[in-house]
């Protein structure tokens, strides 16, 4: 709120931090190609769209945790 405030400009979107991110910059593309339906894809996306004019409901993406993540995924020690 303060800094909304203090830059008084409309917020576009909440873009969360990934690891999608960096594997995006290391391939060369950006995140809204490489992994369109990531969390932080789907919020440039979206931030995108209000840009644009759209009005969408303000959110935050989590990124969606698929069943082989779940089962075979690594876990941190």
């Amino acid at each position: 709120e303060d800094v909304l405030e203090i830059l008084s400009t409309p917020l576009l979107g909440i873009i969360p931090e990934s690891q999608e991110v960096l594997r995006a910059s290391n391939i060369g593309q950006p995140v809204t190609v490489a992994s369109a339906m990531s969390a932080p894809g789907r919020a440039y996306n979206d931030a995108a769209r209000r840009l644009s004019g759209e009005t969408l409901p303000m959110t935050l993406p989590a990124e969606k945790v698929r069943l082989f993540d779940k089962l075979f995924g690594r876990r941190a020690a």
